[in-house]
């Protein structure tokens, strides 16, 4: 079980950018851990986008896509670094795009990740960085 499995139905809570040091921080609430609340903090973020943000966004599963090699993986890796770079669903001459074949290679080398987080509902975040942490908040109301 990867450590990113028990953010099903967790709710995203809130997302903070911070585009001076390339920053995204997405607090959540993880309904598998007593509703304990995390932070998945991304460095060196690249690109970064945001569909259908909602008072209540419900993750459904987070998806790391990396450096298996496997055709079906790198195929859907593209699909969704297409999605976040252009808003849309590629065909299949969009795959031949220059600045998509660079990003690729750079996740391939390990250079980047690209994380999704997909909703049962709400918000879809893909995020394309060079480093994701998942930390626990600390309770501030105690």
């Amino acid at each position: 079980m990867s450590e990113w499995d028990f953010l099903v139905e967790a709710t995203i809570d809130a997302i903070r950018v911070d585009s001076e040091k390339k920053e995204v921080r997405i607090d959540v609430t993880c309904m598998w851990q007593d509703e304990k609340r995390k932070q998945i903090i991304a460095t060196g973020v690249d690109d970064f986008v945001v569909n259908e943000m909602r008072l209540s966004n419900i993750i459904d599963r987070v998806t790391r896509f990396g450096t298996s090699g496997v055709a079906e993986e790198e195929s859907e890796t593209a699909k969704r670094l297409f999605f976040m770079m252009r808003g849309r669903e590629p065909d299949s001459n969009d795959l031949k795009w220059p600045v998509l074949i660079e990003n690729l290679d750079r996740i391939r080398d390990g250079t980047l990740g690209l994380m999704e987080i997909e909703p049962v509902y709400g918000a879809t975040v893909i995020v394309l960085a060079q480093n994701f942490q998942l930390e626990s908040i600390d309770d501030q109301n105690s």
